[in-house]
């Protein structure tokens, strides 16, 4: 017996959770807490907020194909002016110094607008190309990450009642052992039973008082760690409404199911980009060796002058544009060093594309296995359960007609809360090996 109710007080500590007082709060079903979770689970909001810098990140590689125009405004007081050197002999100096002229005002202004605009440039589209994957990685993240919100919704929620069901089962133990003890005391006054008897009945009231207590406190924090999953204030209270009940679906066969999963699978979609992205880093890298083609043109707007006559200033004009060429020659095996760099993580993501497909496969054939064992376990504890009660029945019985002892009504209460505590245990078990499953199938709402 003392095996038994260890064995209980194992499963009720299943969970780390703290000390809480149940209070009525925000009624919340499954149906509401996915919802809840897919606009405030804050993982999946920052999964989001990646998308959008991803986006923003093709932008800018697109931007790259743009003219790039600046304007640029300069005024400079010549506090020495500049001067030239002139040989001996310059404008009838016979000297034999050369002679020194100033050039330029006190003042100069300057203005000026500069463009450019690439013709040819393969790293330009090479990188417009790694954006746009990039995108659609980070979008297929965000659907792996609501994937896994989702399931983790599902278990989290499922746990909560879980351990509801364990707390109503100690209470209910814990009332029957109560109500066993009034009757063995009534008995005892009479006479029918010894003092050990009433003993074992306090002994068993006392023994079940923390293992229900723990169990209060298992499912205070189970809806504590339900909150954070949705994304929802610590403070706030919930009322968690649903039932741990066995509703069978239609087993999926091995095969398909994991055909399904090679081609849904969100790890298996972003691992296929981070493939696509190496390969193009190694594209990328590859084209640093090819000449690159811009045009170019400057506008300019000057003038010089001693004073600050702006109305006197005489303003000149000019203009040029040309073609510019940049032909990579030698940069000391630097850029066939990334290259080969870029070749070898294509060579990893290939490697890790590989070992990720071989371990999506073994956890749907092993979520499939779960499903099935969960449900024949389900199926021999519901019948466990009858005969748990039945035999709870019999040991009641036998002991208010002085043929049975305290014990084998405490053997056979345990039994029953056992008997519940598996059945229960088995459909979280296989709530949860669906929702693993659903994941891995790519599955959302």
């Amino acid at each position: 017996m003392k095996h038994q109710i260890t064995t209980i007080a194992f499963f009720l500590s299943i969970s780390s959770f703290a000390i809480s007082q149940e209070n009525a709060g925000r009624k919340i079903t499954l149906d509401t807490a996915l919802d809840i979770a897919l606009k405030e689970n804050k993982t999946l909001q920052i999964s989001q907020l990646e998308v959008d810098k991803a986006y923003s990140k093709l932008t800018e590689a697109r931007g790259n194909l743009m003219p790039k125009i600046n304007a640029s405004g300069q005024y400079t007081r010549n506090i020495e002016k500049p001067v030239i050197f002139l040989p001996p002999g310059s404008f009838g100096n016979i000297s034999g110094k050369p002679t020194i002229m100033e050039i330029g005002s006190d003042n100069s202004y300057n203005a000026s607008v500069s463009a450019s605009l690439p013709i040819f440039s393969y790293p330009i589209y090479s990188s417009i190309s790694m954006a746009s994957t990039g995108t659609d990685l980070a979008q297929e993240a965000n659907k792996g990450t609501k994937a896994k919100t989702i399931a983790d919704v599902k278990k989290n929620f499922y746990q909560v009642l879980l351990a509801r069901e364990a707390k109503n089962l100690m209470q209910a133990s814990l009332k029957n052992a109560l109500d066993n003890l009034e009757n063995v005391r009534r008995m005892q006054k009479q006479g029918l039973v010894s003092e050990y008897d009433l003993i074992r009945a306090e002994v068993q009231v006392e023994n079940i008082k923390p293992i229900a207590l723990q169990a209060e406190n298992n499912y205070e924090l189970a809806k504590n760690s339900f909150k954070i999953t949705l994304g929802l204030d610590a403070a706030e209270q919930i009322d968690v409404e649903g039932e741990l009940k066995y509703v069978p679906v239609d087993p999926l066969n091995l095969n398909t199911a994991i055909n399904e999963a090679l081609q849904q699978n969100s790890d298996i979609k972003q691992l296929n980009f981070q493939v696509e992205l190496s390969k193009e880093m190694v594209h990328l890298e590859r084209s640093n060796h090819l000449p690159t083609l811009a045009v170019f043109g400057n506008y300019q707007y000057q003038t010089q002058a001693n004073n600050f006559k702006f109305s006197d200033y005489y303003w000149v004009k000019t203009f040029f544009a040309g073609l510019q060429i940049q032909v990579p020659i030698f940069n000391g095996w630097g850029t066939q060093a990334k290259v080969d760099q870029a070749k070898i993580s294509y060579q990893q993501a290939a490697e890790r594309q590989s070992l990720i497909t071989e371990s999506i496969k073994i956890q749907t054939q092993n979520a499939l296995y779960r499903i099935e064992q969960a449900k024949k376990r389900i199926e021999g504890q519901d019948r466990a359960i009858a005969q748990a009660e039945k035999g709870y029945e019999i040991a009641k019985s036998r002991y208010n007609n002085g043929l049975g002892t305290q014990l084998e009504i405490n053997d056979a209460e345990l039994a029953l809360t056992q008997a519940k505590v598996n059945y229960y245990q088995a459909v979280y078990d296989y709530e949860v090996a669906k929702a693993e499953l659903d994941q891995l199938l790519g599955k959302s709402l």
